[in-house]
């Protein structure tokens, strides 16, 4: 007892404190064998420990060996090659268990907080469910262009929530006596689409001429109506001249109001607004002005192609549509004025085998002189100027002119009684049937409207 008494007081390493003791016992959780200078309890020091010992207790046991995956990395980096356990992807690694002097156990790291999830990219829609929603790729601005978003609504179709009630037949007198509205007939929906086609805007000024080999077929009734037409469903300025030389009557069939001539328009050197142009015209209900050409008998020459470049030159600035009621003649110079300057023609034959044979007559002639884009945008009338069944199958004459010209554009003209009588053209006075075609015509003119060939 007293020796461990000197020992313990009277060494040299009795001047240690308690602190530094505590200082050199290695922390718990290590795999480390305690130093020879002192242990845990105050024993003396114990003998060293061999190398073979020492390895053992440092390798894992066999049973820790034989579940370790290669995967986790956890196999000994001295387990010999024949002991390693082969990867086979499924296997975990367990927890080795806490080695050292105090043998306590180790405390294990916090969990690494979890991190956000990305946000999902904005749907391309409003309202749709975010699970719903595909990753889309960024579009670049040279891939989007110029075009804008709010263009792309003129393509959408709408729903009117109001349906049109009809306007005549047995739907419209159903509709006043019960208020039932049954909407539109297929006649009426018809007759919307061709005043649709007929309001297609025309860049610049747009001529149509209507030409006839043949004196009597009904040009001149066919211009005042035509134009008549186009002026009461469009409601612009519309001008309609007579370019027949052989004293045309263009101003009486539309009602004459001024006895102003083309003459007296192209001497006027101060012409400078539309009311200027306004007083040498007249203007009939339907808002058809026309320019009437000179009387035969005070004419001291025909009208001419330099007339009438220098009167379109003049009405081009206030009118968008111009018409010319052209004569009997090809070769005439006011005629071919007139081909060099408009975009669509009409040519009006008569319901008879001589009319058919002129109209086709007309057809090879420009096709052979050069106007072959011209008869691409031509209209042919067959005009029924006579009461009564004609001498000539009108369908199969029909079939024969549609090889030479668009399909649709062969239009056939009943007769009518108000026509016939040979005095105003009043649209409201016209035949139900006749005023549709004259309506269909229009319509496949103003086709041309946005078709970037011009003469």
């Amino acid at each position: 007892m007293s020796a461990d008494y000197d020992r313990l007081f009277h060494s040299p390493d009795a001047a240690r404190t308690a602190d530094e003791s505590d200082r050199e016992t290695p922390p718990a959780g290590r795999d480390t064998v305690a130093p020879p200078g002192g242990a845990p309890n105050g024993d003396a020091t114990p003998p060293p420990m061999p190398a073979a010992r020492a390895q053992a207790m440092q390798a894992p046991p066999s049973w820790q060996t034989e579940v370790m995956s290669p995967i986790t990395g956890l196999q000994p980096p001295n387990q010999p090659a024949a002991q390693r356990v082969p990867d086979n992807g499924m296997m975990r690694a367990p927890q080795a268990p806490p080695v050292g002097a105090r043998h306590e156990q180790q405390r294990s790291a916090p969990p690494p907080a979890p991190r956000p999830a990305p946000a999902p990219p904005p749907s391309q829609f409003y309202g749709e469910p975010t699970d719903q929603r595909q990753p889309t790729a960024p579009t670049s601005a040279a891939a989007m262009g110029n075009h804008r978003a709010i263009d792309a609504l003129s393509h959408v179709g709408v729903r009117s929530a109001v349906k049109m009630p009809s306007q005549r037949g047995w739907r419209h007198w159903l509709y006043v006596m019960t208020r039932i509205n049954l909407g539109l007939s297929a006649d009426e929906l018809y007759e919307l689409d061709l005043h649709a086609r007929i309001r297609r805007n025309a860049r610049d000024s747009y001529h149509i001429g209507v030409f006839g080999l043949k004196g009597g077929v009904g040009k001149t009734a066919v211009t005042v109506a035509l134009g008549s037409a186009l002026a009461s469903i469009r409601g612009d300025r519309i001008l309609a001249i007579d370019a027949d030389p052989d004293g045309g009557n263009l101003a009486d069939r539309a009602g004459r109001q001024s006895a102003a001539t083309i003459t007296d328009l192209l001497s006027d050197k101060e012409l400078n607004r539309y009311n200027d142009i306004r007083a040498y015209t007249s203007m009939n209900a339907s808002n058809l002005e026309v320019l009437s050409s000179d009387e035969y008998s005070a004419a001291r020459r025909e009208f001419n192609d330099e007339d009438w470049r220098e009167a379109t030159e003049i009405v081009s600035r206030y009118y968008n549509l111009v018409l010319a009621d052209c004569g009997a003649g090809l070769f005439q110079p006011g005629a071919r004025g007139v081909l060099s300057t408009v975009s669509g023609l009409v040519i009006v034959a008569s319901a008879s085998i001589d009319g058919a044979r002129q109209a086709a007559i007309t057809m090879d002639w420009l096709r052979q002189n050069g106007y072959q884009d011209l008869l691409g945008r031509s209209c042919v009338v067959i005009n029924h100027v006579t009461p009564g069944k004609p001498n000539i199958d009108v369908e199969d004459l029909v079939q024969q002119f549609e090889r030479h010209v668009p399909a649709g554009r062969v239009i056939v003209l009943p007769w009518d009684k108000h026509i016939a009588a040979g005095t105003e053209i009043q649209l409201s006075l016209l035949g139900k049937t006749f005023n549709r075609k004259i309506v269909e015509l229009a319509a496949a003119l103003s086709d041309d409207f946005d078709r970037l060939e011009r003469r």
